[in-house]
């Protein structure tokens, strides 16, 4: 007897330690894929709390100040799509002479992807990856861009790939919203919207730009140069791309980002300010030089680097601060100022454009505007200084 109550006692055991390890998986399961939502969705908050990002709920922050509910309910597959390329991983060469990389990973981008662009960096040669980070229910924005300075990708002779960067909806019913609904038509007709379960939002524009650094790191490798510039821009693409050969040619590192650099700016301690960023976020007096995040380019060397700096740097919710300035730091990668990009406005014609690469701010009517003017052969511009 004593015998079969030993075996039974180990088969209870068993049994329970087996349940416990099944619902210990069970729960990491559904954590993953739960998200943390911050005050500006109408929770309690910190005095932090409208400007934390909208976060995968296995992101730790030890600050005692960090308050944030954990909510259910992202539309997301947990699976890539089937049509998903193979993994091409970031040159082992490339960085093994990298040291930051001895440290451990501290800013996961733990994000599903729910729809994968068709356009290929591996079916041909790509010069120049065009990556737009966009709102998701911008789809004038997108088709403008289509349109006009985007179109340079349509042409298989000027080897680029135009890829826009979204997120998801908080989905709060079983069925997905008609915005996601036409997303999903959007991306089946153009096949140039990729879209990660992170929630869409502008606090989340960092995540959005460490989406296109994995995807060009891990998808389009064979690129040369990563062009990142907002949908308010208009971009002059045939002159990004007579420059940034020039600027390897004279720059004293292969990997650098170039753009219209911020120097000594610092950071704004108004409660009343867009840009709010209290101690607890960013304890420095002033950010490392940063490109303008309204376009900067970088090669694609710069690209893969930056986002391994990126899985080692605290998320940081101003975009360009924290990928051309925190994760650049990290890395060593240069940072380089041209006039030729700008954050301003210059006038919404094709003449002022013939000397810009860049400019801001622009309504989707000028956006068409200076692009039919900088292509139209008849378009005539006075001399400067006449």
């Amino acid at each position: 007897m004593s015998t079969l109550s030993s075996a039974l006692k180990n088969n209870a055991v068993k049994l329970a330690v087996g349940l416990a390890f099944i619902g210990v998986n069970i729960l990491l399961y559904k954590q993953s894929t739960h998200i943390a939502i911050a005050q500006f969705l109408g929770y309690p908050s910190s005095e932090d709390s409208n400007i934390r990002l909208l976060m995968s709920s296995n992101y730790t922050n030890s600050s005692s100040e960090s308050k944030t509910v954990v909510k259910e309910g992202l539309h997301f597959s947990l699976t890539p799509p089937p049509s998903l390329p193979p993994l091409s991983p970031s040159s082992p060469a490339l960085l093994k002479k990298l040291a930051f990389l001895r440290e451990p990973v501290i800013n996961p981008h733990p994000y599903n992807y729910t729809l994968f662009p068709s356009v290929s960096c591996s079916k041909q040669p790509v010069e120049l990856a065009i990556c737009v980070p966009i709102s998701r229910d911008n789809f004038m924005g997108r088709q403008t861009i289509r349109e006009t300075w985007g179109s340079y990708a349509n042409s298989t002779a000027n080897k680029a790939v135009l890829v826009f960067f979204i997120g998801s909806e908080l989905q709060t019913s079983d069925s997905p919203s008609a915005t996601q609904r036409r997303i999903d038509e959007e991306s089946k007709l153009f096949g140039d919207i990729l879209q990660e379960s992170y929630i869409d939002h502008y606090n989340n524009l960092s995540l959005k730009s460490v989406s296109i650094l994995k995807w060009v790191a891990s998808y389009c490798s064979e690129s040369r140069y990563v062009l990142k510039a907002d949908d308010d821009m208009y971009v002059n693409i045939p002159l990004l791309a007579k420059t940034l050969p020039k600027l390897s040619l004279s720059s004293p590192q292969s990997a650098f980002v170039v753009g219209s650099v911020q120097y000594g700016a610092r950071p704004i301690r108004s409660r009343s300010s867009k840009w709010y960023t209290p101690h607890s976020v960013f304890k420095g007096s002033v950010y490392p030089n940063y490109a303008s995040g309204t376009a900067y380019a970088m090669t694609t060397e710069a690209a893969q680097i930056l986002y391994e700096a990126s899985l080692r740097v605290p998320l940081f919710w101003l975009e360009d601060i924290y990928i051309t300035g925190l994760c650049t730091a990290k890395s060593n990668v240069l940072v380089m100022n041209s006039n030729l990009f700008t954050y301003d406005k210059p006038d919404a014609s094709g003449c002022s454009f013939r000397a810009h690469i860049s400019g801001h701010r622009y309504k989707l009517e000028e956006i068409r505007l200076i692009h039919r003017e900088l292509y139209d052969p008849n378009t005539v511009c006075e001399k400067s200084g006449t």
